[in-house]
């Protein structure tokens, strides 16, 4: 091959900046090419150019929270299909499998349909926030909507004074019901269900499910769970921090299992039938 600019045929490979366009849009990129030893003109071949094309296209993704080429080829493997297959899986045609598994970039509405489609943990987000709305502010959940940033900060907080989570949702139960008892309302927004091993947060073990696929808890094994991070506290208004702190008090003495005995005997526990929402009106007579 010679060189476009002075006809020289010596090219040595280096990784240079390019900054092409995807979707009306600059994306920085490094990459590999062959640049002229002359005029240092770079020069790319077929392969280069599908690879320029490639990287650029998976940066535009990463900027735009959108699932990189490989991230999409790595759910097919996954699943075990072939593009084909995948493509029929996902309702869509063969060839935008093999766009978007190179350098084509997928919109929002596509992308959010294959991870519905292909992750597990991002379908049950996306169950439990349909499950969310779908229940408005009321005495079933403490006079207040379900704040999943309140209820991870919780947890995190208080999963450091119990012994697992049989115990951390005891000590949840008793933090949002005690704040209602006194204030009216609840600390999360949580809804409880009388469980036959007392009540517990509805729907707590996709809850806690989703908690580890984000890294937000960790598997501490036999039935452990621990946060990777501290709480932050300063997320609670001063009420609420007092009642958190009361009741982390009382789970350290022994990990939760007076609260666990207790709670089994609770008005709220007892006069709600078994697999039922407890109403917070109950929290008036509670026993701590």
């Amino acid at each position: 091959m010679k060189c476009l600019n002075c006809d020289c045929e010596k090219f040595e490979s280096k990784k240079l900046r390019f900054t092409p366009e995807i979707k009306g849009e600059e994306v920085d990129v490094v990459v590999p090419t062959y640049v002229c030893t002359k005029c240092q003109t770079p020069f790319m071949d077929g392969q280069q150019m599908n690879g320029l094309r490639r990287v650029a296209a998976d940066m535009y993704r990463k900027k735009h929270n959108l699932l990189t080429s490989e991230e999409i080829t790595k759910y097919r493997a996954a699943l075990g299909m072939s593009q084909t297959a995948f493509a029929n899986y996902l309702k869509v045609g063969e060839a935008s499998i093999k766009r978007w598994e190179t350098y084509y970039v997928q919109d929002a509405v596509q992308d959010d349909h294959i991870r519905l489609k292909c992750d597990e943990a991002y379908a049950e987000l996306n169950a439990l926030h349909v499950h969310w709305k779908s229940h408005t502010s009321d005495i079933f959940s403490g006079n207040r909507p379900f704040c999943f940033v309140l209820f991870k900060q919780a947890v995190r907080y208080l999963i450091g004074f119990t012994k697992s989570p049989l115990f951390l949702n005891k000590a949840l139960f008793y933090a949002d019901f005690k704040h209602f008892q006194r204030y009216g309302r609840s600390i999360t927004g949580v809804r409880y269900v009388h469980l036959d091993y007392g009540p517990c947060p509805d729907q707590y073990q996709s809850l806690y499910q989703l908690m580890l696929a984000k890294g937000i808890l960790v598997s501490g094994g036999h039935h452990m769970l621990k946060s990777a991070e501290k709480p932050d506290l300063t997320l609670f208004s001063d009420s609420e921090k007092e009642i958190l702190q009361f009741v982390a008090q009382l789970a350290k003495k022994d990990g939760g299992q007076k609260l666990l005995k207790v709670s089994h005997e609770e008005e709220a526990y007892k006069k709600t039938e078994p697999l039922q929402i407890i109403s917070y009106d109950l929290s008036k007579k509670l026993k701590i």
